[in-house]
């Protein structure tokens, strides 16, 4: 389908865009697929006047037969029209959005992804679109505007709060991307390390956005350990416990990544540590039944740590805790 469009051959269609882009609409969200959809939800075809907009809900189904019917080949833009398995894209990339910015509203009662989930314009918005073309449009526009925060100032807002996570540890200040598996990093620093490596020195910490966020390269060559790669086997942190002269590798595991036997085999040669030094593999999850998807590909004689149950740890070969004293 043709991306960029200057002026459809519909009067309707490049009304919609005006409209949408008078109200503070993002120029993506002003896009040829926002401009039928929203021409869809007031049941507007070509010669229709302002004033008889449809406030009525209509689900995917409709809104697709609708374009179909009215505005064929998606405007003249494409070679056909939309297809049945549309329906997702159309509800997740424009429905949504208009519902987040306060132009539509969803059926009570039904979950965002029920199929039978139907959309209507809000009161407030159709109150303003029946003077589209009036002389009480530039009026209404601006009550309007005064009572809706523009959809790209809110995504402004959002991209803010989003920034990213901030950590401090150990006298050590960044911020981490605000991801799933970031979140699993922050974690890790402020309770497993709580529990299980109090005091220690953090050497080495990526980011999905920049994979190295902090790293001590004096101290990993002090240590005798060799990261200086790009290489996806590298872990996600990298702590030293002086206290017990134990060097952490952990992973926060999101979809890949665990520490499974070649992945620690790998990390052990590019350890030339001294003596005595100790050597522990952490494979670090949000929660248990994220663990157990992968449990079977977590190598022997490796720990295991789930946040949601941050005071406790697994290791991963039972018998070294067989034979405990009683209490």
């Amino acid at each position: 389908m043709k991306r960029k469009v200057n002026e459809y051959s519909y009067d309707v269609l490049n009304d919609i865009r005006d409209i949408l882009m008078h109200i503070g609409m993002p120029e993506k969200y002003c896009n040829t697929r926002c401009v039928l959809v929203m021409a869809a939800c007031l049941e507007m075809v070509p010669g229709k006047k302002w004033a008889s907009i449809s406030e009525d809900y209509h689900g995917t189904h409709d809104i697709i037969s609708f374009i179909n019917t009215n505005y064929p080949d998606k405007a003249g833009l494409d070679k056909k029209g939309y297809q049945e398995n549309s329906r997702e894209t159309i509800r997740d990339d424009t429905i949504k959005v208009f519902i987040s910015a306060s132009l539509m509203e969803e059926k009570t009662g039904l979950a965002s992804n029920d199929r039978n989930n139907s959309y209507r314009i809000t009161s407030q918005f159709a109150s303003l679109l029946r003077k589209y073309k009036s002389d009480m449009w530039n009026e209404e526009l601006g009550v309007f505007l005064s009572n809706h925060q523009k959809y790209s100032e809110k995504l402004k807002q959002v991209r803010e709060i989003d920034a990213g996570y901030s950590v401090n540890y150990n006298g050590l200040s960044f911020t981490l991307g605000r991801t799933a598996h970031n979140k699993l990093q922050k974690l890790i620093l402020e309770d497993f390390t709580k529990y299980f490596a109090s005091g220690a020195l953090l050497l080495y910490i990526g980011d999905t956005s920049d994979r190295i966020k902090s790293y001590d390269n004096q101290k990993l060559q002090n240590l005798g350990i060799k990261v200086l790669s790009d290489s996806p086997k590298l872990p996600d942190i990298i702590l030293y416990d002086e206290s017990k002269n134990r060097v952490l590798f952990i992973e926060a595991y999101s979809s890949t990544g665990e520490f499974n036997i070649d992945r620690v085999e790998f990390i052990k040669s590019l350890c030339d540590c001294k003596k005595g030094t100790e050597v522990a593999f952490v494979t670090a999850f949000l929660n248990t039944k994220k663990m157990l998807q992968v449990y079977p590909k977590i190598a022997w004689d490796t720990d295991i740590w789930v946040a949601e149950d941050a005071t406790h740890m697994t290791h991963k070969n039972g018998d070294m805790f067989l034979g405990r004293t009683l209490d």
